[in-house]
């Protein structure tokens, strides 16, 4: 099944997705409700809502999906037990509801429930593809079966594509048949009399030669979907880039953050957040004009690209703000990173514009801590070092010694 998954949790989302794929569904999954939204226009098999995520909702989700398909398939997961709320998603016409905490085992009972009967079986099959009891003929057909699963598959596509165009007798590709059904230990593929094979009870016949067709068709698409992977690529990174200095954006810093408090959980290390703001940088706009702004942000990239670590995250916030995830550092190793660059800024000369200063506000990770709240704490350090007269660094707990 073609499955659509929203779950904020990010170890969950992950647990969910490893399962359904060991099961032969093809799962695209999201975290935030407004991708979902995003994605909408692409159909799915299943969609398995999470009703307490970020931005748009799973119950707003099901209203839309519903309202665009109406026969869609809607499993809702929630630790809410409010019957408001599961009544509200039934009558929007969702199909099954789970409660967290949840077994996955659980989950996957609920799916076999929805999955038609030959889809099931195809889904069973795709995992005796590399089954080491079978010949290498035996794996050729069933592979060919799968590819073509709802069509009759005939004699003579058999013997061209397993038998490499040997001439071999009705008799000799029915025993290899045989062979295959018995190593297989069901009945999902089924006789077309005086035809062929098909694992549909209702197969489209397919044309003569068409399976040449097919294998020409399936290159070239190959072909396509390489270079659509490399523009997926480019569009990825611009999406997840800064266009003027080239860094993370928000986006790209959210992802990070969500990655790095995933770890923090797991083992407690270390991370922290340094909020960086250029200094009287509206004057800098006013008196020399936006051109010589963005030059003075683009140097000012140079400088940090040069300063902080690969495993790092370097991000525009906004404006003249920047935004630096430190992995596996304390409050004090980032406050004398911070120093270290406080310095090199100020000593640093800005062609036209001269000589300038940018203010820091540092924030330590901690449990609980969302990405809004690790930023508000360091936005409340920065303000301090603003207030107390700039070019200075400002720890989130207490004022610093060590802005002399």
């Amino acid at each position: 099944m073609k499955i659509l998954l929203l779950e904020d949790n990010i170890s969950l989302n992950r647990a969910i997705v490893k399962v359904l794929k060991l099961d032969s569904h093809t799962v695209q999954s999201y975290l935030d409700g407004q991708d979902v939204l995003n994605a909408l226009g692409e159909r799915f098999d299943l969609y398995i809502l999470d009703i307490n995520v970020p931005h748009v909702n799973g119950l707003e989700l099901l209203k839309a999906i519903t309202a665009e398909h109406s026969e869609a398939n809607v499993m809702m997961i929630s630790s809410n037990t409010d019957l408001g709320s599961l009544q509200k998603a039934y009558e929007l016409g969702c199909v099954d509801y789970l409660k967290k905490p949840f077994h996955l085992e659980e989950l996957r009972m609920k799916i076999a429930k929805l999955t038609p009967p030959e889809l099931s079986a195809c889904a069973s099959l795709q995992r005796r593809r590399k089954d080491d009891t079978l010949t290498k003929r035996e794996r050729a057909l069933l592979e060919l079966l799968l590819d073509n699963p709802h069509s009759v598959v005939d004699y003579a596509m058999i013997e061209a594509v397993v038998y490499k165009d040997k001439v071999m007798s009705r008799d000799g590709l029915r025993a290899l048949v045989r062979r295959l059904r018995t190593k297989l230990h069901d009945d999902t593929i089924h006789n077309v009399i005086d035809e062929g094979y098909s694992l549909s009870q209702q197969p489209v016949h397919l044309t003569p030669g068409l399976d040449k067709i097919i294998e020409q068709k399936t290159r070239a698409l190959e072909a396509a979907n390489n270079e659509l992977k490399l523009k997926n690529r480019a569009l990825l990174k611009r999406s997840n880039t800064d266009p003027l200095t080239g860094l993370c954006n928000r986006r790209k810093i959210e992802e990070s953050f969500a990655q790095e408090r995933e770890k923090f959980a797991e083992t407690g290390r270390a991370l922290c957040l340094i909020l960086m703001d250029l200094d009287y940088f509206k004057a800098v706009n006013d008196t020399y004009g936006h051109n010589a702004g963005d030059g003075y942000l683009k140097e000012i990239t140079q400088i940090l690209k040069k300063t902080f670590r690969s495993s790092d995250t370097i991000g525009r916030w906004g404006g003249e703000e920047f935004v630096i995830l430190l992995p596996k550092t304390d409050l004090m190793a980032a406050q004398e990173i911070a120093l270290r660059l406080r310095d090199q800024i100020q000593q640093c000369g800005f062609g036209q514009i001269g000589r300038q200063t940018a203010s820091f506000g540092i924030a330590e990770l901690h449990e609980n801590d969302s990405l809004h709240s690790i930023v508000e704490r360091a936005d409340a350090a920065l303000y301090r070092a603003k207030k107390m007269g700039r070019n200075r660094v400002e720890l989130s707990y207490k004022l610093s010694p060590l802005n002399a």
